[in-house]
């Protein structure tokens, strides 16, 4: 009996030993996985020569999957068929590549850019660029050409730049950078403006980099900035290129429009707006009225007609700039909108700013004397009104004065809108801050090589806080600035038309100049800083 006692005793103290033992010991599953996965080796060695093979496996260090193969995936010179990739569902150690041998050309490089398709199968983590290299030759071409792409109008560059080279031959026409492939490309390094093309045959060719959206190694003008080397790239070369990348202007293209409300509708565009105009095609025998103004934000009019017509369908010719497109639409019975007043919201200063009113219907006319502004002291307050028929604002011109909140009033009738509607009885609030809230600056600034030119502050987020237009002086004034720290963008205009211009990849016309200080300035509340700056 004792001895049974004594043995499941024993028996205990070992559980828990070991119970406890397991718990010390409980594995937690290491440090967490921060690295890509590495190149092991690959059959062929990548750099190799006289590839006769039908195959090709890269092994790496650790389980990946790949992202996106289809598009990220390019070789070049392009392989048609394009060659299959594994794999394509659960993770792998390699990466296996059929090429037949009858797709490649003698005595040709290949270089397999990868992009950013490579991906470690538990973290998610990226092997950026990686590129495998074989030759149908006996040597592997080693020609290089390196340069830099900057954002032709921002300070910071997107991601994912692809600079791509095309071969000049006499199949070439500046329209393959829309639907063909490009003979090599590469890649802008992350977190510089660098980029290489490698083991390059000696030639001809059209450079040209793209923020390439659609990871499709073609240009989509809707999505994508371009730029372009004007002159021919001579193979080999030590010449270091810069390449500038800008979104190009849409043509003009009206689209198909839709219904808001009974009388509502809305036309969207794409490319500039200039001497526009819509009109009703279709045959009606009642007085037909319209009115249109521009959305704030997006590429839009909102148009708006009386009275109601009972058709299936309408159909409208939208024409801008000289160009007219035909559209169509299928009204319905649905609601009708009432007229809404509103402030439209800024984000200036309202010393500098401009007090406006908007509506959601067509403003017809406003009754000046039965609208009423005054001081938090009930001071009267002279202004000048006036309508911005382009986007439908009522605009309150006055002198502000800081440390000040005026009071504007609305009596009935104020208002009247495209259907005769009228306001009710409004009140607003406009409040100014302290003058030593804020900063000015006289900035000159050295070396500008040509007038006009429009200066401006960007905050860190490339937003424009001030800007000024000069024809003459070196010297610019900004006056009430939030204080905080910008950086200075000059744009040369040079068609003088008081905007920036950007470029146009099919006429060949580079976007107008801009420059940027490289160190920010620093504006501060209450004071009046001078500062020359040299541009370059």
């Amino acid at each position: 009996m004792r001895i049974h006692f004594l043995r499941s005793l024993f028996i205990l103290v070992l559980v828990l030993i070991s119970s406890s033992c397991a718990q010390r010991g409980r594995p937690d599953g290491g440090p967490k996985d921060t690295e890509p996965p590495k190149f092991v080796n690959s059959d062929p060695e990548n750099y190799s020569t006289n590839y006769k093979k039908e195959e090709i496996i890269i092994n790496f260090d650790e389980y990946l999957v790949l992202q996106e193969p289809r598009q990220q995936i390019f070789f070049s010179p392009p392989i048609e068929p394009r060659p299959n990739i594994y794999p394509l569902g659960p993770a792998s150690r390699y990466i296996r590549l059929d090429i037949p041998r009858d797709s490649l050309d003698d005595h040709t490089t290949y270089t397999v850019n990868f992009g950013k398709s490579i991906k470690d199968n538990n973290e998610g983590i990226t092997l950026p660029y990686f590129k495998y290299v074989f030759s149908t030759g006996d040597y592997v071409d080693s020609l290089q050409v390196e340069g830099n792409v900057f954002d032709a109008y921002n300070r910071l560059s997107d991601e994912n730049i692809s600079v791509m080279l095309y071969a000049l031959d006499s199949t070439y026409t500046d329209s393959v950078v829309y639907n063909q492939s490009p003979r090599y490309v590469s890649y802008v390094r992350d977190s510089t403006s660098l980029f290489s093309l490698d083991n390059l045959k000696p030639g001809n060719y059209k450079m040209v980099a793209i923020s390439d959206k659609n990871n499709n190694y073609k240009f989509d003008p809707a999505q994508d900035k371009i730029g372009f080397v004007e002159d021919t790239v001579k193979i080999p070369t030590n010449q270091l290129f810069d390449i500038l990348v800008f979104k190009e202007e849409l043509d003009f293209e009206a689209s198909r429009p839709k219904q808001i409300s009974k009388q509502h509708f809305e036309f969207g565009y794409q490319g500039r707006l200039e001497q526009y105009k819509i009109d009703l095609i279709s045959e009606t025998t009642e007085p037909f009225q319209a009115k249109y103004f521009k959305d704030e934000e997006t590429d839009t009019l909102h148009y708006w007609y009386k009275p109601y017509l009972e058709k299936d369908s309408l159909l409208f010719a939208f024409s801008n700039q000289g160009k007219m497109d035909t559209v169509e639409i299928r009204p319905k019975q649905i609601e009708e909108d009432s007229l809404k007043i509103s402030e439209v919201k800024i984000n200036r200063n309202k010393l500098l700013a401009t007090f406006k009113l908007k509506a959601n219907t067509p403003i017809s006319s406003f009754e000046k004397d039965s609208i009423r502004m005054m001081t938090q002291d009930s001071i009267p307050v002279e202004f000048d009104l006036k309508m911005d028929t382009l986007y439908n604002h009522l605009v309150f011109e006055f002198d502000k004065k800081e440390k000040t909140s005026y009071q504007i009033d609305l009596l009935p009738g104020a208002i009247t809108d495209f259907f005769d509607a009228k306001t009710d009885s409004l009140n607003f609030k406009y409040t100014t801050r302290p003058l030593a809230d804020f900063g000015n600056l006289a900035l000159t600034i050295n070396n500008v090589d040509d007038y006009p030119i429009i200066v401006e502050l960007l905050d860190e987020q490339g937003k424009v806080e001030s800007s000024v237009y000069e024809t003459e002086k070196s010297t610019v004034f900004f006056e009430l600035i939030n204080p905080g720290y910008y950086y200075v963008r000059l744009i040369y205009d040079l068609n003088a038309n008081g905007r920036w211009d950007t470029g146009d990849f099919l006429k060949g016309i580079k976007p107008e100049p801009v420059l940027y200080e490289n160190q920010p300035v620093e504006i501060r509340a209450n004071w009046d800083d001078v500062l020359t700056i040299s541009l370059y």
